[in-house]
């Protein structure tokens, strides 16, 4: 049966005439409660957030019983997914089309992925450690310097609260896969501690299904290990101070073409100690130092073993004050990168010494927001990246808000340092030490529509990026240039105890020079999610789906993937007080199709669960 991405934009577009039958229930739609620091790094409510930004509660998370947590951001407005294989696999997160490296990623307020590749490791990260994730779609380098070009997903992982929260959690599934989860958390008085462990096992599916190779006809597993724990200790009457670690160890199985099983192992660390200080009553003080590590080993052979290792030592200073009749930030920050490798790399450390200031607030109809940002690196000198956003409520129900910020990625340590290779009849491969920072500039406005239980979105935005690193040639280079356009529609609201989300996005990611298509980029994607809860029960269901697009930036007829379209359902039953089970059915239409070219992904597929959870 083929879904058309049309009858996804025609699901949305039927959810605005039942918006004047949405229920009124009298209080705000718990979108509009949420608090959110992503878009500031400063607690705001949603509602009075001058960028676009959206939550995903650990609520959300637990009762749609998704398996990952790229399956979670895939069914996110702005946000597209490219994955060689199943689980585990090799993932790219496109935001709003920029590329995947320019997306930064944070993990309580702290840094994570590769600095040799430049991206993050989203697959390895385990939904059981997640208590929630905040996604800020733009460029946010005047806030968090390189890398937030496309934008921001910071994790935050799970907390304790007053009293005694044990849980487990086990789970089965198709391709063999199943789960184990363990957690206690708690408090006492102004004491807190959390304490998450689990596994993840699959046997996965086969990754290249069109390969002739007889080695490559395999299923393509994953196996991760994981923790992660939380104490904080309230001191006096208003300061705390705390510690947060998380751990896992993942191994992806793939096919390289060889009689030997090749693998992939990835590991990420990340630790941070805290302490916050309410210096006066309207002055709070912030010290965190913190650190992550991602570790790469790739067996392809059974022969040798290449290794990519990195660690990002990071301190951080931000004092908040109120101010002028709004919020004054200003913050120092101290970054150290090290690499440590088998390829022969010229240098293998770099740190950064940065400023931030920002000021916003709400004065009547109108709010502002302005940050600014000096990011000292010893590779590369000075960057100064800044942002203005304003917003104005023309009517009770009725906002607009328009901004616009300058951002930049460093370069990498491949762009700058891979070692020279060369093989005949393909060229010479290698990184190039002259290499300048990407730049981009980006433009948006956004008009907002809040009406009882209901929230509806329109956002434009213009992100011209250039110094694009280009590898086209076998040399890294800044010779390219991206034009991302589009436009983001969304809608949330209530109906008759139905609550319904849906959105469409309109992206024109291009190559401003070829005119052709950013790799692995649709024009059009959308998603219409409805879930319900009555009683013991919750249920709900997503449709989502991707419009055509190219395998890479150089489009032809043969690098063409087609447009799909995915239904998936879960259903969540309370069994008793503590006890719950969750079905989730994923792909449920079988649709056959690419994320990226040769390579599969799953077909129908399920994963039941058993949860215990004391309240």
């Amino acid at each position: 049966m083929k879904i058309q991405l049309s009858m996804l934009a025609s699901a949305c577009a039927l959810v605005y005439p039942l918006i004047g039958q949405a229920q009124q229930t009298g209080h705000a739609n718990a979108e509009l409660d949420q608090v959110v620091v992503t878009a500031t790094r400063q607690p705001v409510m949603a509602s009075d957030a001058l960028a676009s930004v959206e939550v995903i509660s650990r609520d959300e998370i637990t009762k749609a019983g998704n398996t990952s947590l790229v399956e979670l951001l895939s069914a996110r407005s702005g946000i597209q997914v490219s994955a060689t294989g199943g689980a585990g696999s090799n993932t790219s997160i496109f935001i709003r089309g920029a590329n995947a490296g320019h997306t930064l990623v944070l993990i309580d307020g702290m840094r994570v992925g590769s600095v040799t590749n430049g991206a993050p490791t989203l697959e390895t990260i385990p939904l059981a450690l997640i208590d929630h994730v905040e996604i800020l779609r733009g460029p946010a380098s005047a806030l968090y310097g390189s890398d937030a070009i496309g934008g921001v997903i910071q994790i935050f992982t799970r907390k304790g609260k007053e009293g005694y929260q044990p849980s487990l959690r086990v789970g089965v599934g198709s391709d063999n896969s199943r789960e184990l989860e363990a957690a206690i958390a708690g408090g006492v008085d102004r004491l807190r501690y959390s304490l998450v462990a689990g596994q993840e096992r699959t046997d996965g599916f086969n990754a290249r299904p069109k390969s002739t190779a007889g080695s490559n006809r395999d299923d393509d597993g994953f196996r991760n290990d994981y923790m992660s724990g939380s104490l904080a200790l309230g001191i006096g009457e208003r300061d705390e101070v705390g510690v947060s670690v998380l751990h896992t160890d993942g191994r992806n199985w793939y096919d390289a073409g060889e009689a030997f099983d090749s693998s992939i192992k990835k590991q990420t660390d990340a630790a941070s100690v805290h302490l916050r200080n309410q210096i006066t009553r309207d002055w709070t003080s912030t010290l965190r130092l913190g650190y992550s590590a991602d570790v790469s080993r790739i067996s392809a052979d059974g022969v040798s073993t290449s290794r990519f290792d990195t660690d990002q030592t990071q301190f951080s200073w931000q004092n908040d004050v109120a101010l002028a009749g709004g919020s004054l930030l200003a913050a120092y920050e101290y970054l150290e990168q090290d690499v440590s490798t088998t390829a022969d790399y010229a240098k293998t450390n770099r740190s950064s010494n940065s400023l931030v200031l920002g000021w916003g607030g709400q004065f009547g109809q109108h709010s502002v927001q302005f940050n600014a940002r000096h990011d000292d690196d010893s590779q590369f000198g000075g960057k100064t990246t800044g942002s203005a956003a304003y917003g104005y409520q023309f009517h009770p129900e009725w906002r607009v808000h328009g901004s616009i910020g300058t951002a930049f990625k460093a370069p990498t340590f491949n762009d700058l340092y891979y070692p020279l290779e060369c093989y005949p009849g393909f060229g010479c491969f290698g990184g190039n030490q002259d290499l300048k920072p990407e730049d981009a500039v980006n433009r948006e406005i956004g008009l907002v529509w809040e009406h009882g239980v209901t929230v509806a979105r329109a956002t434009y935005f213009n992100n011209r990026v250039k110094n694009l690193i280009d590898w086209s040639t076998g040399i890294a280079d800044n010779v390219a240039t991206a034009t991302l356009e589009g436009v983001e529609l969304g809608v949330s609201t209530m109906v008759y105890g139905y609550r319904l989300r849906a959105s469409v996005d309109f992206l024109e990611a291009k190559d401003k020079d070829s005119g052709d298509y950013l790799g692995r980029r649709a024009k059009e994607s959308a998603t219409f999610a409805i879930d319900r809860s009555m009683g013991a029960w919750t249920w709900g269901a997503e449709l989502t789906g991707q419009g055509r697009r190219f395998d890479r930036t150089t489009n032809t007829a043969a690098n063409k993937l087609g447009g799909y379209a995915l239904l998936n359902a879960y259903v969540h039953y309370a069994v008793a007080r503590d006890w719950s089970m969750e079905l989730r059915a994923n792909n449920i239409l079988d649709k056959d199709y690419e994320r990226a070219q040769g390579y599969g992904t799953a077909g129908a597929n399920a994963f039941v669960s058993l949860r215990y959870a004391l309240h």
